[in-house]
């Protein structure tokens, strides 16, 4: 899959924000912005859209996407609404602005939770413990828990958890942790965070 906004993780993942975006204003005589996050993709989001009202005490299992039947691996996309999410991908903390697009691409372990509050954004924003995202799947999926934060390109490697939930979940972090932990894609960069 070809991003030409946002971040591009080299585990093929992207964030987009800001004016990391296609930002245009189509209209000379309405006061109208567009945020294109994703301008344009080969393939067709077919899957479940919905969306989330998270806080610090949602902390997903550590998952993947595959289709129902194990076969191939799906990608999702969240966008986040309000507030400001935090995403491990593949073992890398990111704390998520509002307006931002996160691509995961299948076969790479993710989970979500909100950032805990007093985490400041480039912006100036100030992270409140709560987000709102909407999900959409490539196609029809579920969650697939695992241990592993290693990328896999074949759905037959995927490394399934059986084992409790509670031990794969987000980890509880505090403001403190998040900044020494994580990074935030802010337009078009990727940068440290700091506290407020």
């Amino acid at each position: 899959m070809a991003h030409d906004v946002g971040v591009t993780l080299p585990n093929g993942c992207n964030i987009a924000h800001g004016h990391g975006a296609n930002v245009k204003k189509p209209f000379q005589d309405v006061d109208l912005t567009m945020h294109e996050l994703s301008p344009s993709n080969e393939q067709g989001y077919r899957g479940q859209l919905g969306f989330i009202e998270f806080t610090t005490e949602y902390r997903l299992p550590r998952h993947i996407h595959m289709s129902i039947d194990k076969t191939k691996l799906i990608d999702e996309r969240i966008m986040i609404l309000h507030g400001v999410g935090l995403v491990e991908i593949a073992g890398e903390y990111f704390a998520v602005a509002p307006g931002s697009l996160v691509t995961t691409v299948g076969g790479v372990p993710h989970t979500f939770t909100a950032c805990p509050p007093g985490v400041r954004l480039p912006d100036g924003a100030v992270s409140t413990g709560t987000f709102t995202m909407i999900y959409e799947y490539e196609e029809a999926t579920t969650f697939f828990p695992t241990q592993s934060t290693k990328v896999t390109a074949d759905p037959a490697q995927y490394e399934a958890w059986e084992g409790s939930l509670e031990d794969i979940r987000f980890p509880k972090m505090t403001a403190e942790q998040v900044v020494e932990k994580g990074h935030v894609v802010f337009n078009k960069e990727q940068m440290k965070l700091s506290l407020a």
